[in-house]
């Protein structure tokens, strides 16, 4: 018996030396890799001639920003077109500086990052002013554009991340009760008080997202003590109970973890803020105030629609052969919103304004701030999947956050996606919805289809995810029936696809918090992460499933359907086994997901593994075990990545 405990012991040894020895080789391999990927895309950059700096020198950066903010502040000439073109150059210079900062931690290299941050603020600064400059050039001319019927200034113009519309109010029409924009549709009451008054309105509609990071509760709270309980997909999550040693992050892990700072709040800049997020109330257990949005637990979803009121310029007037133009005004002046009507005192100044128009409504609006509920309405984007009625909020940036009061009669048409309301606020917009709402998910699967890939099926709550896998790209497949021609049926990497999927309003990826806001069982962190590792290591040959078990087997314990399958046809589902993974121990139970009740013996004629991937093995095919040989060391990565990424082991 003692010689039997000793072989016994020696194999479960050999075994788990062998699973270390095969995850440490794809670590080396992988950090191999994106070694070489760095060092090529440096070269690659210090040959690209296009005219554009590299964002990563910052000497090259702080010039290329400061020559641009003086050659447009002091443009007159440019067009809408040429300052979009360059609005896109800038987010891709950003874009850039992201991929290198998300490769640079996947190697855990933080040299120079501090200056990468600034170089995204400095890019961010560009942005606005270059449009606020071409926007004032085109109001100081609005004659140029003023629209025939109306004879009102109207100018829309898009760019692939970015839409631009002005309205400008030229004719001064008192029968003018409303105005419409192509863009999203935008339909905006004209009260009396701005009728008469030289004011033009300005929409601008963006698919990312600078604002939200400023908010006190994009972050999630620090955890002091680590203990592992939940495993994470960007950073590892705390428990009650805590532990002396902090658990180590398994390479699956650490790759699942970068690709999700780059999604985890529909901003590709997460990571990066995170590691220098300043010590704000965001870290109390609640926002005090309902009507802050809660950026752990919502979501913004289709963009950001910055609106601004502002001041149209004295226009030019044509004296015989001379052109006469007010120059006294260099730049654009934005009218504040009113404070609320509880706080106003009405003045004689304010009636005096009521009664002129033209400059004097300008007074009475920089002066006194007032104006009624206006009647507003847009359509969100047609790419926008809205599982519920989507939440409206503004941005008050004198909190740094997004409230949802100040609106009134908001009401969302579901058949053609209108939003409808009143409000007096006039500034950045935004559609939220629940983070979580896909959360927990009822089931998922993972199966091999064919040499080098494997589909991954999760249904979540209100939707059925289908993703095709392979080494260095995924594809959604499905939903058909939802609006995401920009995104389904393209190759993307892994990360790419995550984030378009987060801001299309499909996040399926729980974030180190989720547990506030989902029911779950609780689940040993470290045993998470090495089943994850270990599926993805067989997930060429095998497939794997949810089991009805594995929610109530507890805490230190994990129960997962698996089955060889080396076709591309899904698993009979004869042939599905469930097996109980432990910290130290892995078997294949004799106990299946159609029995009524779970009970815990080992298949007859099997034997005990000190993990799930020695199971596998122990029942596998020839061929099977070939294929698992032959297993490339980026597609195991990218499957970990979904696995990580998704945690459905603990989320379904």
């Amino acid at each position: 018996m003692e010689e039997m405990m000793k072989q016994e012991a020696e194999r479960f040894e050999t075994e788990t030396q062998a699973l270390q020895e095969m995850l440490n080789e794809n670590k080396d391999q992988l950090k191999e890799m994106r070694e070489q990927v760095r060092s090529q895309k440096i070269w690659d950059r210090f040959l690209l001639c296009n005219g554009t700096p590299d964002p990563t020198v910052q000497s090259e950066l702080n010039t290329f920003t400061s020559l641009s903010i003086d050659e447009t502040k002091n443009s007159t000439s440019q067009d809408v077109s040429g300052c979009l073109d360059d609005v896109e150059q800038a987010l891709d210079l950003i874009n850039e500086l992201e991929e290198v900062m998300t490769l640079d931690k996947q190697l855990e290299i933080s040299e120079g990052h501090d200056k990468f941050k600034e170089g995204i603020e400095s890019l961010q600064g560009l942005i606005e002013t270059k449009v606020d400059n071409v926007t004032f050039n085109v109001m100081k001319t609005a004659e140029k554009f003023a629209d025939p019927d109306s004879q009102n200034l109207l100018i829309e113009k898009e760019s692939p991340r970015v839409k631009f519309s002005l309205w400008g109010n030229l004719a001064k029409n008192p029968r003018q009760k409303s105005f419409k924009l192509d863009t999203d549709e935008f339909q905006m009451e004209i009260p009396k008080s701005l009728a008469n008054a030289d004011v033009a309105v300005r929409l601008i509609h963006t698919s990312f997202d600078f604002l939200s990071p400023k908010c006190k509760s994009f972050f999630a709270q620090k955890k002091k003590t680590p203990a592992p309980s939940r495993a994470a997909s960007v950073a590892p999550q705390q428990n009650e109970e805590n532990k002396e040693e902090k658990p180590t992050t398994p390479a699956g892990e650490e790759t699942a973890i970068e690709n999700l700072d780059k999604v985890a709040e529909n901003n590709e800049n997460l990571a990066e803020n995170q590691e220098k997020r300043p010590n704000t109330p965001s870290e109390a257990d609640e926002i005090e105030d309902e009507d802050i949005v809660d950026l752990r637990a919502m979501s913004t979803v289709g963009g950001v629609m910055y609106l601004d009121l502002l001041k149209l310029p004295p226009q030019a007037k044509k004296v015989g052969n001379w052109v006469i133009q007010d120059i006294t005004e260099s730049e654009l002046e934005r009218i504040p919103n009113p404070t609320p009507e509880d706080e106003k005192e009405e003045t004689e100044e304010t009636k005096e304004g009521e009664e002129s128009g033209g400059e004097a409504a300008i007074t009475q609006l920089t002066k006194e701030l007032t104006w009624p509920l206006l009647n507003m309405s847009f359509t969100v984007s047609s790419n926008a999947v809205f599982t519920e009625e989507p939440q409206l909020a503004r941005w008050e940036d004198s909190q740094q956050c997004w409230r949802t009061d100040g609106f009134e009669d908001v009401n969302f048409d579901e058949t053609n996606g209108t939003i409808s309301f009143k409000s007096q606020f006039i500034g950045p917009i935004c559609t939220f919805q629940d983070t979580y709402n896909n959360m927990p998910f009822q089931s998922w699967e993972i199966r091999p289809y064919g040499e080098g890939c494997v589909i991954f099926t999760l249904i979540a709550a209100s939707v059925e995810l289908e993703i095709s896998i392979k080494e260095n790209a995924c594809c959604l497949n499905s939903p058909e029936d939802m609006e995401l021609d920009g995104i389904r049926n393209k190759w993307l990497p892994a990360h790419i696809l995550m984030q378009k999927l987060v801001a299309a309003g499909i996040n399926v990826f729980p974030s180190e918090d989720a547990d506030k806001y989902v029911s779950i069982s609780v689940k040993d962190e470290e045993l998470e992460s090495s089943v994850y590792e270990q599926m993805a290591l067989a997930s060429s040959a095998f497939a794997f499933s949810w089991s009805r078990w594995n929610a109530d087997c507890g805490e230190k314990r994990q129960i997962v359907r698996a089955a060889e399958n080396l076709t591309t046809h899904p698993v009979d589902e004869d042939m599905w086994k469930n097996y109980s993974c432990e910290p130290r121990k892995s078997y294949v139970l004799k106990c299946t997901d159609d029995d009524d009740e779970m009970f815990d013996e080992k298949v007859e004629g099997t034997q005990f593994h000190p993990d799930i991937f020695h199971c596998l093995k122990e029942g596998a095919s020839s061929k099977a075990l070939e294929v698992l040989t032959n297993t490339s060391y980026t597609f195991v990565d990218n499957v970990s990545t979904w696995l990580f990424a998704t945690k459905v082991l603990t989320f379904s």
